[in-house]
């Protein structure tokens, strides 16, 4: 039988020689015949005269010297008994067959085996995601069910607290179980992470313990915080509490970036060992007369402070450049002998910095993993750019201050008002309001960036402004606002882009994946109407001419998650389906079986676009806990020429005026004075 199973029916692949219990549907297949469509897909134990087979086709009994002869002599000695003496570990048994080294290996393969067997059962008796399976073993390779019986509630990194305590009261743990407080504080704490809080005051804990934990008195809930910080469950940190996670990470943070404040300029770092001050301003000298740019007071300012600073930040707007510093920076260092490493999260805004600075940028993800290979001399004195910090959440930093050498020097690039990281915490946004880090703030809007109009709108956005925007006039430059309702927002999508047509650069940028103005929405329906006469490929929705969006790092092709092009052309050899399109300006083969790395992108959400410009972009505005200014702000920067909102304007009006979503996130990161609540 031929079985067909999505990932999210089968927690992995299965192996020659297990047994799996399936329950499906059987349909017909124009060119396989009978295949069963698998709706549900567990592992189960080998019995009888299957153990055999098990034992000579697992991988997991590999190099234990059991052939076919040794097999059939273990079935004629144990017969169905081979599952108890297998189960019961007993060696001494095995031992009349196989040697005693031998015999001892089996026991500890087929333990192996049958506990993930028994974990998958676990999972799934108790309602579980069994694709969790091997996440939990890799935590627990050993005993794991003997681990999760001990305390159930270990299961809350993995699941929500209401799973997780329906399952562990079935298990017997009592209300007032000490397990089930502390259990009960963690996840309070978790809930509070997952809408990025990493601080949590005390009165808040302990109603949300009382309120969403279900605990019985205050007096209760006071007692399991205190035993969470007997058994070092939490942090406290002064203004509230912690999870130890994020805790350690903030403090493991705060004290590298001390560190790098503290460190005092000495003759034995190369960057002081000449007349820096002159060198600089001869370098800016030079640079304005071949490119005919002339730098202002905050840029100068900003080079002198990225090259005298350990430590230091840089922001500003659209239009008031922050590349050409970089660019200068460069130069300097070049002079000087100073290596300077930059990266940006994203892959479209690393070759952004490539292109902007014309030298080698990297994401930070290529980084770490050059540093976790060793390739990044612990020892350098490299002055470590980091670009679009914005963006940085508090497990991406933690990783690398880490794997900064430890003599670097780091400056952090970005516009605080831009959308805060969609992973948890703050830490560039609390740098820039910090007043013990060196920062130079870029506001001078320059001349070739004042044309769009662009800017001048970001400036009132980003200070919470509503700003006067034209109605839109065609393909011209500027900022404008078509008011639309929602069920409208698509056609009035297809009347800009009709306008722009025969424009190479233009980009829809949604707030959501899902809904009539989402990203999916919007790109099956201009996927539709753009693929009509053109070729496909069967079973994909992807046709010539495409625009598509990569949506992984992927070093070997040096691609990554955000890189956009669009597919040239359907390749079909000998059977073997692919794609050539082009990406970031290169050519690239994607074969069918990595097509689900990519999607199409005439519409991306403006989180993917973070990092990126185009000459002209169409930003649909729908009421939505998402939008706020953040989210404007963002969306309109990514612009260079032209921008057009569609929709909601009482909602985009509402959005700008109000706090950014960023103010509310509670962090306890600081440096020195700075407050726990930051605001971005």
């Amino acid at each position: 039988m031929r079985f067909v199973a999505n990932r999210d029916r089968i927690f992995r692949a299965p192996v020659a020689g297990e047994v799996w219990s399936i329950q499906g549907e059987i349909r017909r297949h124009p060119t396989y015949g009978d295949q069963v469509h698998v709706e549900q897909a567990s592992l189960v134990q080998p019995t009888g005269r299957l153990i055999i087979d098990f034992l000579l086709k697992n991988p997991a009994f590999d190099g234990l010297g059991i052939g076919k002869a040794k097999a059939a002599r273990l079935w004629t000695k144990f017969g169905p008994d081979i599952h108890t003496v297998l189960s019961q570990g007993d060696v001494e048994r095995l031992g009349e067959v196989l040697s005693v080294e031998s015999a001892q290996k089996l026991v500890e393969a087929w333990r192996a085996v049958a506990e993930e067997a028994s974990v998958v059962s676990f999972l799934d008796d108790h309602d579980f995601d069994i694709r969790l399976a091997n996440r939990v073993r890799k935590i627990w390779p050993e005993e794991t069910l003997t681990k999760l019986r001990e305390n159930p509630y270990r299961m809350l990194a993995f699941a929500d607290w209401e799973k997780v305590d329906r399952m562990s009261r079935s298990l017997g743990v009592a209300l007032d179980d000490p397990r089930r407080q502390v259990a009960a504080v963690e996840a309070y704490l978790y809930r509070r992470l997952d809408v990025k809080h990493t601080l949590t005051a005390r009165e808040m804990l302990l109603d949300g313990l009382c309120g969403a934990m279900g605990m019985r008195s205050l007096g209760e809930a006071r007692a399991a915080v205190d035993r969470a910080l007997r058994e070092h469950a939490i942090v406290d940190a002064g203004d509230g509490y912690q999870p130890l996670g994020a805790a350690v990470m903030e403090k493991t943070i705060a004290n590298r970036l001390r560190e790098l404040l503290a460190g005092v300029p000495g003759p034995e770092r190369n960057l002081f060992s000449i007349n820096l001050p002159s060198i600089i301003a001869g370098a800016i000298t030079d640079f304005e007369n071949s490119s005919q740019v002339r730098l202002s007071a905050g840029q100068r300012g900003a080079v002198a402070m990225a090259l005298h600073q350990p430590l230091s930040v840089l922001t500003g707007g659209a239009g008031t450049g922050k590349t050409t510093v970089l660019h200068v920076i460069h130069l300097i260092a070049e002079q000087v002998g100073v290596p300077v490493l930059q990266m940006a999260l994203s892959g479209r805004a690393a070759q952004r910095m490539r292109e902007a600075t014309g030298r080698p940028a990297s994401t930070i993800a290529a980084f770490l993993r050059a540093a976790e290979q060793g390739s990044v001399d612990p020892e350098s004195e490299a002055l470590v750019v980091i670009d679009e910090s914005s963006m940085l959440d508090l497990p991406l930093m933690y990783s690398l201050v880490r794997a900064l050498p430890v003599r670097a020097r780091l400056l952090l690039v970005g516009d605080p008002y831009q959308l805060p990281p969609i992973g948890f915490g703050l830490v560039f946004q609390v740098l820039a309001d910090s007043p013990n880090i060196p920062k130079v703030e870029l506001v001078e809007v320059h001349r070739h960036a004042q044309s769009s109009g662009i800017p001048q709108i970001a400036r009132e956005i980003r200070h919470g402004i509503v700003p006067p925007l034209s109605a839109f006039a065609g393909l011209c430059a500027g900022v404008s606002f078509i008011e639309a309702g929602d069920g409208d927002v698509m056609d009035h999508i297809l009347g800009v882009l009709t306008e722009w047509r025969g424009c190479d650069d233009a980009q829809v940028l949604a707030m959501t994946k899902r809904g009539a103005s989402g990203v999916r929405n919007i790109n099956a329906t201009l996927h539709a109407m753009a693929s009509t006469a053109k070729p496909k490929l069967e079973g994909w929705g992807f046709a010539e001419g495409d625009p598509i969006i990569y949506l992984v790092n992927d070093y070997q092709k040096e691609l990554w998650n955000g890189s956009l092009g669009r597919i040239e052309c359907i390749l079909i050899s000998n059977g073997r389906r692919s794609l050539l399109c082009c990406l970031d300006g290169a050519r690239q083969e994607i074969p069918e079986e990595d097509l689900h790395r990519i999607d199409l992108a005439y519409a991306i959400t403006v989180h993917k676009a973070q990092g990126s410009q185009f000459k002209r972009v169409i930003v649909p505005i729908v009421r939505s806990r998402l939008l706020d200014r953040t989210l404007i702000y963002t969306a309109l920067t990514r612009g260079m020429e032209q921008v057009v909102f569609i929709g909601d304007r009482d909602a985009f009006d509402a959005a700008v005026t109000a706090p950014p979503h960023s103010r509310e996130r509670q962090v306890g990161f600081s440096l020195g004075t700075l407050v726990a609540t930051s605001s971005s």
